[in-house]
């Protein structure tokens, strides 16, 4: 007999392993021992799957030709029963994606990825053997629960590729959210809530490690996944857990480093160890368990922290033959107090603050960079650990070391880079938003991405992270998408900043899917379209500086803290991390979950509004659109910019595309009375007062405007916004208005012509349909809508009747009827008798009455 198998218990990953293995070997039966994980039965009875396979009590097997092994290439690991009947005849072929030790006569397929799937798809695929799309779905969920959703450390990118392979050939994204997700059984829950409370935490040399510990008769099942969810709940980077059995101590650790080295550790590993390691230990107590496990992360941290994981990175240099004047003003303007010199693309020294401000104060602000720099330097790898690049700086009494990688500057670490890495701060995770370290704080929130994004964008936010992963680039979503999961609202406006070159990321993402790249070179950025509309733009971290205020910035490259804090407002200025090792971690520099569940709207400078003055538009759009209040001292400092003019530096487009948005939004009078509160509207529009009766006139056009385009057609808001704010204004204010904001020209004629027509109707006051029509007749909405800002609300009755009457009424008869039946000329009589014709079906005469009103119309008139 041939036959597949695997481990005990298959999860998702050997399941679909053994099916697609499966598919190699049409010859061999699929068996298995234990018992499927819940999940995964779930899947398999939602799906029309056509898989035969056994469970091996229905067998009776006295002789093996052939065993093909997935998942494992422990033979111990397999059903018991199959063990005991492999002879020395059986031929044996193992597919593995751990780690192993096999001895030289065992052959297969090994390879390190996050998935034993990935490894059996690949052989498909390039066997070009035929997958449906519930086997694609399948094999796509193995590889997304077993990577967890990409965010383990093992994830390689060839797990990535296979999985956007899968999508691209019918796996089902919406399926992918539902099995690939992780819900617990009560059991496993309570095991979740025992570790939590015997969770401690040990710092080993500088790096934090948290150690959960509890006890439990044997090793329940589903323990990888209670694990990954107390993983996943905590946030933290490296995490140990140890169960306590009667026999044995279980020990599982995770970090969010590349890989532990467990080749020293004591015990038995259940797989091949790395990040994500799973053993015992044989008659050992907790205690004992700990102090190894300890041991083996001493022995691991030289190695897992590297200088590149401290530095800071991309570097600002300046030219050898830069002025110290401008070398001064760079090192104001970005923090920096250290600058490496370049001359001819090599490096020549470094230029540190205080020399540079000792040579500008003695009178030398125009010397040249080179000749007061400081010559010597001292260079560091990438790869050198901290600890020797904390020598280096301590042997050599410097504040920076610059990391080269073959000949090319890559990055600079500092004396507070390295206090960090070896006091870094123990961050106290409060889910009510209160964080023990407000400048820095990070919070765990993939559970609030699942749970609150449509499947198909998680499925994207975790390519995006994986794809980043794979460029070594530090990928974030960030903006308005952060703000908005948080407060619980849908927001497709997707935002990607990476710290490394967008466009390169763009061009590596379009490997796996077919999209359309548009770059903004001058942006350090490309935006990707989707063939589903999908819209994703990529952007390089960078730092914004204004040469003059309400100028557009020039922009440099970057780090995402500089990148945040560039934006607007607090509330905007948050990232959530994609990268696979730290997927779903928010990023707070600037205590920007506090004031949103505060409500306040903080500017994060004092200069903001001087930098961009558009903000201040913004700061009154968000406070309306959230509810929120503008902080105290941010509504100062938007009071002062528009007082002393800064709006009037700002392009007339750049404030009407501003306003247009603010009028679109759910409450625009609330906004524009803030607005005027704060002295903006009359900077915007000459002349104008934002009097009692402005304020009418505006509730008016708001509360009616939907209405009247039912019929109407829509207007153009920022016309009509123009026609009730300057209705007093003078010709020349007007004509200031079309030259600043771009508008028509014939403007004035129009606004003049509706003060005409708003001016007749209240005067007149019309109560039949055709005299509203005598006086209306060819306006455009932006007039009519003007008009009907005048009128009260009873009369404004009569005035919808009226549109609604010339929305519904058509005339039968025509000028030709007119020419062929009752023979008159061309000419402007046939005008009017169509427009008397036209009025008296307005006030009511029926369609069948049209030819009797003609006959009397041309009769009065002395025609034939």
């Amino acid at each position: 007999m041939k036959v597949i198998t695997t481990h005990r218990n298959p999860d998702f990953d050997a399941f679909a392993s053994a099916v697609a293995a499966q598919k190699l070997y049409p010859d061999h039966i699929i068996v298995f021992g234990g018992q499927l994980v819940p999940a995964l039965k779930s899947f398999l009875s939602s799906k029309s799957l056509l898989l035969s396979f056994y469970y091996i009590n229905e067998l009776k097997i006295s002789d093996l030709s052939s065993v093909v092994i997935v998942d494992t290439s422990d033979i111990k690991r397999i059903p018991s029963s199959l063990q005991r009947i492999i002879g020395k005849n059986t031929e044996l072929r193992f597919f593995d994606h751990h780690r192993t030790n096999l001895s030289g006569n065992q052959i297969g397929v090994f390879r390190e990825l996050g998935s034993c799937t990935t490894l059996l798809c690949n052989q498909l695929r390039k066997k070009k053997k035929e997958i449906s799309r519930n086997e694609a779905t399948l094999f796509a969920t193995a590889i997304y629960r077993e990577t967890g959703n990409f965010t383990h450390a093992s994830t390689k990118a060839q797990d990535l590729r296979t999985a956007a392979w899968l999508i691209d050939i019918g796996a089902q994204p919406d399926d992918l959210g539902v099995y690939s997700s992780y819900r617990l059984s009560s059991a496993q829950q309570r095991l979740v809530e025992s570790l939590i409370l015997g969770l401690k935490s040990k710092l080993v040399r500088g790096v934090e490690v948290n150690i959960a510990t509890a006890k439990r008769d044997s090793l329940p099942g589903g323990f990888s996944l209670v694990v990954e969810k107390l993983w996943s709940f905590l946030g933290v980077e490296n995490l140990v857990v140890l169960l306590e059995t009667k026999n044995r101590v279980y020990f599982t650790m995770r970090s969010r480093y590349m890989s532990l080295d467990t080749a020293k550790l004591e015990g038995v590993l259940r797989n091949g160890g790395g990040s994500y390691t799973l053993g015992y230990f044989e008659g050992c107590s907790v205690e004992d368990a700990e102090e190894k496990i300890i041991r083996n992360f001493e022995d691991n941290i030289d190695r897992l922290i590297k200088v590149r994981e401290i530095m800071s990175s991309p570097v600002r240099t300046v030219l050898a033959e830069m002025k110290v004047e401008d070398v001064f003003k760079i090192m104001h303007r970005t923090g920096h107090h250290t600058l490496p010199v370049v001359d001819h693309e090599k490096i020549v020294g470094v230029s540190k603050y205080r020399n540079v401000e000792k040579a500008v104060r003695h009178g030398l602000a125009t010397r040249r960079i080179i000749e007061v720099m400081d010559r010597f330097f001292v260079t560091a790898s990438a790869d050198d650990s901290v600890q020797s690049a904390t020598d280096k700086m301590v042997e050599n009494d410097t504040t920076a070391i610059l990391i080269i990688d073959n000949g090319i500057l890559i990055g600079i670490v500092t004396r507070t880079d390295l206090l960090k890495s070896a006091f870094g701060r123990k961050r106290i995770i409060d889910p009510g938003g209160n964080d023990s370290d407000q400048s820095y704080s990070k919070f765990p929130i993939e559970d609030l991405i699942e749970e609150r994004v449509e499947k198909r964008i998680v499925t994207m936010l975790r390519f995006l992270g994986a794809v980043g992963s794979e460029l070594n680039m530090p990928t974030y979503i960030v903006g308005g998408f952060v703000r908005d999961l948080l407060l619980n609202k849908q927001n497709l406006d997707l935002d990607v900043v990476v710290e490394g070159n967008a466009n390169a990321f763009a061009e590596t993402f379009k490997k796996y899917f077919n999209i359309k790249i548009v770059e903004h070179r001058e942006f350090l950025a490309s935006s990707m379209f989707f063939n589903d509309g999908l819209r994703i733009d990529v952007a390089t971290a960078r730092t914004e500086y204004y040469k003059k205020p309400a100028m557009l910035p020039e922009v440099e490259m970057s780090t995402i803290k500089k990148d945040l804090y560039r934006r607007d407002f607090s509330i905007n200025a948050m990232a959530v991390k994609l990268n696979q090792e730290e997927f779903g971690i928010l990023i707070d520099f600037f205590g920007s979950r506090r004031d949103l569940s505060k409500g306040v709207i903080r500017a994060l400078h004092p200069l903001s509004f001087i930098e961009d003055p558009t903000r201040i538009l913004r700061a009154v759009r968000f406070e309306q659109r959230f509810g929120f209040e503008i902080e105290v001292r941010t509504a100062e400092l938007l009071k002062q910019c528009a007082a002393e003019g800064y709006l009037d530096r700002v392009t007339g487009q750049r404030l009407r595309d501003e306003l247009i948005k603010t009028l679109y939004e759910p409450l625009p009078l609330k906004a524009l009375r803030r607005l005027s509160g704060f002295g903006v509207t009359e900077k915007l529009f000459p002349q104008s007062k934002f009097d009692r009766e402005t304020d009418i006139m505006l509730d008016r056009y708001f509360c009616r405007r939907d209405r009247n385009a039912s019929i109407i057609g829509e207007d153009k808001i920022f016309y009509t916004l123009l026609m009730i704010m300057l209705r007093n204004s003078d010709n020349e204010a007007v004509e200031w208005c079309i030259e600043r904001y771009g508008l028509t020209r014939n403007f004035l004629d129009r606004l003049t012509d509706a003060i005409d027509t708003a001016g007749r109707i209240v005067n007149e006051k019309p109560k039949t349909p055709s005299h509203f029509h005598v006086l209306l007749r060819t306006r455009k909405p932006e007039t009519l809508n003007f008009v009907d800002s005048h009128l009260d609300d009873d009369y404004d009755l009569l005035f919808f009747s009226y549109l609604k009457r010339l929305s519904e009424t058509r005339l039968t008869v025509d000028g030709n009827t007119l020419i062929e039946k009752y023979d008159m000329k061309e000419g402007p009589e046939i005008r009017e008798a169509l427009d008397r014709l036209f009025c008296a079906r307005l006030d009511g005469l029926a369609e069948q009455e049209e030819d009797e009103f003609v006959r009397k119309y041309l009769k009065g008139r002395g025609s034939k």
